[in-house]
């Protein structure tokens, strides 16, 4: 990922073509420079693109290029879901709750177990020279 991108979403959003990344923006309600689409209906938006025809759209949704940006995107969301959750837990955890603390240490578990599995990705990007066999 390039470093003027702020995220994984911002980076996959730059590799496809200005209609395309503008639709997903408004389908997902992905503000660009602090601002939403203003648009409400797949008409009005297809109208600002210049689409013709919604088809083009909903052809694109069935490609593996979407599907990836849309992964993307819920990655970014379960990250955030992730955080409120362990929040929540870690409180009533503090609290006493049996099951909260039971919860709390399987997910910490689970956290380190994510961390060394990325580092280990990492590692393995490092270490490959690019060269194919």
């Amino acid at each position: 990922m390039g470093f003027k991108y702020r995220n994984d979403l911002e980076y996959a959003l730059s590799q496809v073509n200005d209609r395309q990344r503008k639709y997903f923006r408004w389908k997902f309600n992905i503000p660009f420079g602090g601002r939403p689409m203003n648009q409400n209906t797949i008409e009005e938006i297809c109208k600002y693109l210049g689409v013709k025809n919604p088809q083009y759209f909903a052809d694109w949704e069935k490609t593996d290029e979407y599907l990836n940006l849309v992964n993307i995107y819920l990655n970014t969301k379960t990250a955030n879901d992730l955080l409120d959750i362990y929040t929540a837990i870690s409180e009533k955890a503090k609290q006493g709750n049996d099951k909260a603390i039971d919860t709390l240490l399987k997910l910490q578990k689970e956290i380190q177990a994510n961390i060394r599995q990325a580092k280990r990705k990492e590692k393995e990007v490092a270490d490959d020279d690019g060269l194919e066999l």
